[in-house]
C-alpha cells in the first residue's frame, strides 16, 4: 500500500464534517449523489464488440481525444458545477476508451479537484492492459478501480489485480464483466474468484444482443446460478456485495424515491467537450462545458430513471421490486424500443432476480448477527 496522501485526509473530512450540503442518510452517507463521468479520450487498446463507445463512435474513436483547450476548460468546469450542485459526496470517474493511456490527465484532474473543491471519490474503469507500464504516481488519489475482464483469463486477471493492489492506493477493486457468450459461460468461475479474493462484482448484460430471446433465457439462468453461488458464500461468512451487482441495480434501496441520478446528478463529458445526462448514450448531448449555467445543461427529463414518471405503467408502481427497478433504464428502452415509456426491457429477468438479491442481503445480515 502506498503512503496515504493529503487528499485522502481531505476525503475523511469530507465524509465527517457537516456543512449543509446534501448527503445520504445512514448506510448511504458515503454514496455519491453526484457523478462526474469523464470520457477524456476514445482511444483504446481493444475493440470489444459490446463497448458503448465503440458501437456509437466506431472507427472514428482513434481520432477522438480531448484537445488541450477543452481539457483546460474542463478543469475549471468541474468545480463550477460542484459549487452549484450542493451535494456533499461527489464521484469523479474516468472512462473511455482506455483511461490509463493518459494517466497524466487523471492526475491533473484529481489535483485540480482537491484544490478547488472539498474532494471527491476517484474512480477508474479500465481493461487493465497497461498495469505493467503506467506511472502509478499519476493515479495515487484514485480510491476505486473497476477492471473489465474482457477476454483475458482469470489467471491473468488475478495477476493484474494483484499489481493494482500492490502499486496503488485503492481501497476497493471491482471485477466487471459484460456477459457476452464467453463471459456468460465462465460467470461462475469469475464469481468464485472475485468473492474468494475480496473483490466486488459487477455484471452487465450485452445490450447489443437486443431482445434476443435465446440470450435472455441464458442470461436469466446464469443470473440464478450466480445467486445460488453467492448464497453459499454468504452462509460461509464471506462479505458478498450486491449493490450494482446486476445491471447497475441498487437492491438495498427501499425508499419510494429513485436512487438513480440519470438526467439529474450525472454530468457526462465527452472528448469534444459536449455533455450529456447518460454515460451509455454518447449521441444524446444537452450542451457543452463552455456553456453558461452548467448544472442546468445536464438536467434532462427524458433520462429520469424513476417509476413515478407518468409514462411508466401502473403495474410497475405496484410491483414488489419497484424501489429497485424504478421502471427500468430509460436508455435501454430508447435503444431497444425507440421510446422511454413502458416497462423495463428486462422486466421478466428483474422480477425474478431482484427478490433473490434482496434475500442475499437479508441472509448476510442475519448470518452476521448469528456470529
Amino acid at each position: 500500500m502506498r503512503k496515504l496522501t493529503e487528499h485522502a485526509e481531505q476525503l475523511k473530512r469530507m465524509y465527517s464534517v457537516q456543512d449543509g450540503r446534501f448527503q445520504g442518510e445512514a448506510a448511504w452517507a458515503k454514496l455519491p449523489f453526484f457523478w462526474f463521468i469523464l470520457f477524456l479520450s476514445y482511444k483504446c487498446t481493444r475493440r470489444c464488440s459490446y463497448c458503448y463507445a465503440f458501437n456509437q463512435v466506431g472507427s472514428d474513436a482513434d481520432k477522438r481525444e480531448m484537445d488541450d483547450n477543452t481539457f483546460s476548460r474542463l478543469l475549471e468546469w468541474i468545480p463550477e458545477v460542484w459549487n452549484v450542485n450542493v451535494v456533499k459526496v461527489n464521484s469523479i470517474s474516468f472512462l473511455g476508451g482506455e483511461p490509463l493511456l493518459r494517466t497524466d490527465r487523471i492526475k491533473k484532474v484529481m489535483d485540480y479537484v482537491y484544490t478547488h473543491t472539498d474532494g471527491m471519490q476517484g474512480v477508474v474503469f479500465t481493461n487493465s492492459d497497461l498495469v505493467d507500464s503506467i506511472n502509478w504516481d499519476d493515479i495515487i488519489d484514485i480510491q476505486w478501480i473497476t477492471t473489465n475482464i474482457t477476454d483475458i483469463s482469470i489467471e491473468e486477471l488475478s495477476r493484474r489485480m494483484t499489481i493494482i493492489n500492490k502499486r496503488s492506493n485503492v481501497i476497493g477493486q471491482t471485477i466487471a464483466a459484460t456477459l457476452d457468450d464467453d463471459n456468460l459461460d465462465r460467470v461462475i468461475d469469475i464469481t468464485r474468484f472475485g468473492i474468494e479474493n475480496g473483490y466486488r462484482l459487477r455484471y452487465y448484460r450485452n445490450l447489443y444482443r437486443g431482445v434476443d430471446l435465446e440470450y435472455k433465457n441464458r442470461l436469466l439462468a446464469k443470473y440464478h446460478d450466480v445467486c445460488d453461488c453467492l448464497e453459499k458464500y454468504v452462509i460461509k461468512g464471506y462479505d458478498v456485495h450486491t449493490t450494482f451487482l446486476f445491471d447497475t441495480l441498487i437492491p438495498l434501496w427501499n425508499d419510494e424515491s429513485s436512487p438513480y441520478l440519470c438526467g439529474k446528478g450525472i454530468a457526462t463529458v465527452y472528448p469534444d467537450g459536449t455533455i450529456g445526462p447518460c454515460l451509455r448514450n454518447h449521441s444524446f448531448k444537452t450542451g457543452t462545458i463552455f456553456d453558461a449555467d452548467p448544472l442546468s445543461k445536464i438536467q434532462c427529463d427524458v433520462f429520469h430513471f424513476d417509476a413515478e414518471k407518468p409514462d411508466i405503467p401502473s403495474e410497475c408502481r405496484e410491483c414488489e421490486s419497484k424501489t429497485v427497478c424504478q421502471g427500468g433504464c430509460p436508455q435501454d428502452k430508447l435503444l431497444l424500443t425507440g421510446a422511454r415509456s413502458g416497462k423495463s426491457v428486462v422486466c421478466d429477468i428483474h422480477k425474478e432476480i431482484i427478490p433473490r438479491v434482496k434475500y442475499l442481503d437479508k441472509l448476510k445480515y442475519y448470518n452476521r448477527a448469528d456470529h
